[in-house]
């Protein structure tokens, strides 16, 4: 969906929305669509009070409006960027119910205030993949598809408007990028073709580099090459790098599990085992941040690091028991080969610190259930040895509506990740929540004196309802919480 800026028109046709304060004090374009009262009258009885988020849609209300939707922004002193992307995300909704192509948004806000609920109107209109359908059933209302082509947004200073959009739109097409490549089936998308998708970046002025099988087990990665040991698809290593400035970079590390089996560990409950496609969804966050960073031209030095394999049962497959060296030059005794994205993270995370001596570290992963249980729905954990850029990470989530919340590194679960035969295991199914345990098996791949934080997104990955600045599909998380790390 395309949105543009203009100036207030002289006499509003077509689909037209306008906004309501709280209270139902007019805005002026809601005076310039109701000269004699009319409009608010019917609000009164329809009990529409101008709250952040409420709308009502009116069809055909009077010649030349076709439709007129009108929409809440609340208390004008509390309209600050979320509650405006909150806004634009539920004004969307109501464009698509009222099936118009074009409409256009009269805004009485200042250029900043409308860049932001333009942002939240394009974030919910990403449209979930639907490339694969050949047939729609016209009386299924899931299977209507939405027509809404152009949103032009009027206001007093368009141009304003429209510059400081442009960066938020290139977060939003990060956002996207991310959203389809966690809703791409496995079969279509492994770890060959998540590498020739990050390979398009290279139009945007990202550095890409792609270490294939060989390249992976030249450098020793051992771990990440025996994840990918079952599969007849071999891992692969993605570098990313967007040279907005010099110095340090920041690194952004993605566990990419293109599908996850479970290997020879196998998943005993297949319900959910189609949902194994998005476990890259990590990856996708990284490099759905370098799109963001790359196309809004950040004055920043960033790198993305994306781990991928595909975890299946086979001959070739990596056995419980087994014991390999890792990068780091650590034995890792797996213990589970479903737990295998700690040893993709570990070895990625060891070559990245050593590889691209980074000022500050951060890991994305859809790591363990576990954690969806000590923390529920609204949040993803957040594990951290350095807690400046744990603040910076808590403060940017909540911001960027991707709230954290942060977990001990527990001491306790040294022993839990002791071997026998090897210096680590990769789990235990201990008394401790295997999150923490993962968490501190990540840290001991971490140089001593690196500020490294470790997001345990799992669940975070799919948007179950629809979300405020997201439809009922893959959720894209992480991108906009990176974006606004990187800064620039």
């Amino acid at each position: 969906m395309r949105i543009t800026f203009g100036a207030f028109p002289a006499a509003p046709v077509g689909t037209v929305a306008v906004g309501l304060w709280r209270g139902r004090r007019p805005t002026a374009p809601v005076a310039a669509v109701d000269l004699d009262g009319g409009l608010r009258r019917r609000l009164k009885r329809l009990d529409f009070d101008g709250d952040e988020g409420e709308t009502e849609l009116f069809l055909a209300p009077a010649a030349p409006l076709e439709s007129l939707v009108v929409f809440g922004l609340g208390k004008r002193r509390k309209l600050d960027s979320p509650r405006l992307r909150r806004i634009g995300g539920a004004l969307l909704d109501e464009l698509d119910e009222s099936r118009a192509v074009k409409a256009t948004v009269l805004l009485d806000l200042d250029p900043a205030q409308v860049a932001e609920l333009a942002y939240g109107l394009q974030l919910k209109s990403y449209r979930p993949l639907r490339k694969y359908r050949t047939k729609f059933d016209p009386d299924d209302e899931d299977d209507v598809l939405p027509v809404l082509d152009e949103v032009v947004i009027a206001c007093a200073e368009p141009e304003a408007a429209a510059a400081r959009y442009a960066a938020r739109e290139a977060v939003a097409q990060g956002v996207f990028l991310a959203r389809d490549l966690t809703d791409e089936p496995g079969n279509v998308l492994g770890p060959e073709e998540f590498s020739d998708r990050a390979r398009l970046l290279e139009t945007l002025g990202v550095e890409v580099t792609v270490l294939d099988d060989a390249a992976i087990a030249a450098a020793g990665l051992n771990l990440l090459a025996a994840v990918g040991m079952g599969s007849g698809r071999p891992p692969r290593l993605v570098l990313l790098r967007w040279r907005g400035a010099t110095g340090r970079p920041l690194v952004l590390v993605g566990k990419g599990i293109t599908f996850d089996s479970g290997g020879i560990s196998i998943k005993f409950d297949d319900e959910d085992m189609d949902a194994m496609k998005g476990d890259m969804a990590g990856a996708a966050a990284v490099i759905g941040a370098m799109r963001a960073i790359a196309g809004r031209k950040a004055k920043a030095h960033v790198c993305g690091v994306l781990a991928l394999a595909e975890n299946m049962p086979s001959g070739r497959a990596q056995r419980p028991g087994d014991v390999v060296r890792s990068f780091s030059g650590q034995t890792v005794e797996v213990i589970d080969t479903d737990a295998e994205g700690r040893l993709v993270l570990a070895d990625t995370l060891a070559w990245a610190a050593t590889t691209l001596k980074p000022g500050a570290m951060v890991d994305i992963a859809t790591l363990t259930g576990a954690v969806e249980e000590v923390l529920g729905d609204p949040y993803a954990g957040l594990y951290a040895n350095d807690d400046g850029l744990a603040r910076r990470l808590l403060k940017h989530a909540k911001a960027e509506a991707e709230p954290l919340w942060r977990l001990p590194l527990t001491e306790s679960c040294d022993e839990d990740v002791k071997s026998d035969i090897a210096d680590l295991r990769n789990c235990a199914w201990g008394e401790v929540p295997d999150n923490d345990d993962a968490a501190r098996f990540l840290g001991r791949f971490i140089p001593e004196g690196l500020p490294w934080a470790h997001i345990d997104m799992a669940g975070k990955e799919w948007a179950d309802e629809d979300d405020p600045l997201c439809p009922e599909t893959a959720t894209g998380f992480g991108v906009r919480l990176f974006d606004a790390l990187a800064g620039g």
